[in-house]
């Protein structure tokens, strides 16, 4: 399996390093192109730590790589350099003798603070390396070959910090080691192909309980659980229990309706990940019942909030994993809580909707929906609700809570009652800002498809001939803004592109509405532009090309939701 780094960084499931191909002034920060080693931990000034520079004859060489799931192999013309990781915390880097060396350059997030110095001890000397600006320290050695450091020093800032590991005299074994607060004193040793051997082994362990695909879309099911399994750090700070970050280019984080599809994606196979994906933000469950924005491993951030998808994508993970009695338990106290919180905190008006005071709270940031100012309340918001309702009506029926899962059940009607009198104009989907109908071109108040036959036939009948008509689909899927609206934007985020939670939501939605035949012909034209254009954020809606973050996990992941889903009774691609 090739890696292309410019997209895609190379890591391991738990690691808070990578290594990217990035450009010249790569988002700003004046760095030179070539191969980086970088951070995703949170509150770093900057990801780079360092530039990677193969060395012949004490100059910068010409070079070539290749990458696998394992593996970087630097070819130069005096032989070659690889990489790999040994553990969560140490790359190996493995030289020939008389080959080409490796310089790390490394980048300041600030003017100050960082500085390179020597220690040694029994086993012999190795250097600390301070990213004061990245939040990151580590220890670097040769254990075969040679470390040199150089730095420059004027009273107490560190210039032109670098190292420089070495192997013509002998065969190069290096080691980068991140540390958290000290160094236990221990130097380590190292065999390059048991550590390469492990980790493709991790890999490989991972791959197999992720959902099987068409034999077609193989490769790129290989490749989408390698997006998934290399964007998982480990726990650590606020982050209670390992995650999957949306990815390790820069959207470094776990946000709190991404995580969702990737815990669907994890339930097949993977129930005990599956749970502790789904379970993060519920970690910090405010007293509220208000769950975060985002979490990384240095801050939480109430800032905004998510939508309530995370009924609908327990209640999927239920279809295919077992939940013990406690969990039950802890995810309807969760969701409880959750659900409370919308009802008692976002219903500005008290006319039985809630409302969105932004669109970042919906997840689709910047969708024409909101070009107003909001508050406002749309379909989809109390889609969500109504099913998450749903969920706590299942989960109290399991928990042998017999007039809490009728009081469950009560409240969700009640909510389709006043979604279906406020929210539909002509049975067409609108949104109501203090009692005014507020229309736009989204895609978004067409996921109350979602609700299926609980909807009256005309407005289902209406949501479904509108979403397989030209208005929202293109050949890749489902535009989140009409190609024909005057607010199109070929890259407008939320204005425009396809998005892999959107066509998985309206794909599950148009399902339960029995319409088989195209669900398959849409998942496998969504299928068919990952294929194609990778793993992006989201996807011009027109060419299908790539936008945006290269590598974000709930597009690999619904990816496999919908190829598994919708495509697994298909023998080929056209």
């Amino acid at each position: 399996m090739k890696i292309n780094l410019k997209d895609i960084p190379f890591s391991m499931a738990c690691s808070y390093a990578v290594i990217s191909e990035l450009p010249e002034n790569y988002r700003k920060s004046l760095n030179q192109e070539g191969l980086f080693l970088r951070t995703v931990r949170g509150g770093a000034k900057s990801t780079l730590i360092s530039r990677l520079v193969p060395v012949e004859q004490e100059q910068e060489a010409a070079y070539t790589y290749e990458a696998t799931e394992s593996e970087i192999i630097i070819k130069t013309k005096s032989g070659e350099l690889r990489l790999c990781f040994a553990d969560e915390q140490t790359i190996l880097i493995c030289g020939q003798k008389g080959g080409p060396g490796l310089r790390l350059e490394f980048v300041p997030a600030l003017p100050y603070f960082d500085y390179l110095h020597k220690v040694s001890c029994e086993q012999g000397q190795c250097y600390q390396v301070n990213c004061f600006g990245q939040n990151v320290k580590y220890l670097m050695w040769a254990q075969q070959g040679t470390a040199v450091m150089q730095q420059t020093w004027d009273g107490c800032v560190a210039g032109e910090n670098q190292i420089f590991f070495d192997g013509q005299n002998e065969p190069l074994l290096a080691v980068i080691r991140e540390i958290s607060s000290e160094w236990d004193g221990v130097l380590r040793t190292y065999d390059y192909a048991a550590g390469r051997t492990a980790a493709a082994q991790k890999f490989e362990a991972f791959y197999r309980r992720m959902p099987e695909v068409p034999e077609c879309y193989a490769d790129t099911g290989r490749i989408a659980a390698y997006v998934d399994w290399s964007s998982i750090v480990g726990r650590n700070g606020f982050l209670t229990r390992d995650g999957m970050l949306m990815s390790k280019n820069w959207m470094c984080s776990v946000w709190s309706w991404d995580h969702c599809f990737n815990a669907v994606a994890l339930s097949y196979k993977n129930p005990a990940e599956a749970w502790n994906q789904w379970m993060i933000p519920f970690d910090w469950q405010d007293p509220t019942g208000r769950i975060p924005d985002r979490i990384n491993n240095y801050e939480v951030d109430f800032s905004y909030c998510k939508p309530p998808v995370h009924g609908w994508a327990l209640s999927r993970m239920m279809k295919v994993m077992e939940l013990s009695a406690l969990q039950m338990a802890e995810a309807y106290d969760k969701l409880e809580k959750w659900t409370e919180w919308w009802l008692n905190y976002r219903d500005y008006d008290q006319n039985g909707l809630c409302e969105y005071t932004h669109g970042y709270d919906s997840g689709w940031d910047n969708a024409t929906a909101f070009r107003e100012m909001p508050v406002v309340a749309l379909p989809d918001l109390q889609t969500y609700l109504i099913l998450q309702m749903e969920t706590l009506a299942e989960l109290a029926e399991k928990l042998n809570r017999k007039k809490t899962a009728d009081i469950w059940q009560k409240r969700s009607d009640e909510m389709l009652t006043a979604m279906l009198e406020h929210c539909f104009e002509d049975g067409r989907p609108v949104g109501t800002e203090s009692k005014r109908v507020q229309k736009s071109e989204s895609l978004i108040y067409y996921i109350a498809v979602m609700l299926a036959h609980r909807l009256p036939e005309e407005i289902r009948r209406n949501l479904v001939e509108t979403l397989k008509s030209d208005k929202f689909l293109t050949p890749h899927g489902f535009a989140t803004e009409s190609p024909a609206s005057t607010a199109y934007e070929e890259d407008g985020y939320w204005r425009g592109p396809i998005w892999a939670p959107s066509t998985l939501l309206l794909l599950d939605g148009l399902k339960a509405c029995g319409e088989d035949e195209f669900v398959t012909q849409t998942a496998e034209a969504f299928c068919l532009m990952v294929q194609e254009h990778g793993f992006a954020e989201n996807f011009n809606a027109i060419t299908g090309e790539g936008l945006r973050d290269l590598a974000y996990t709930w597009t690999p992941s619904v990816f496999l939701i919908l190829a598994h889903d919708y495509l697994k009774e298909q023998t080929h691609c056209e």
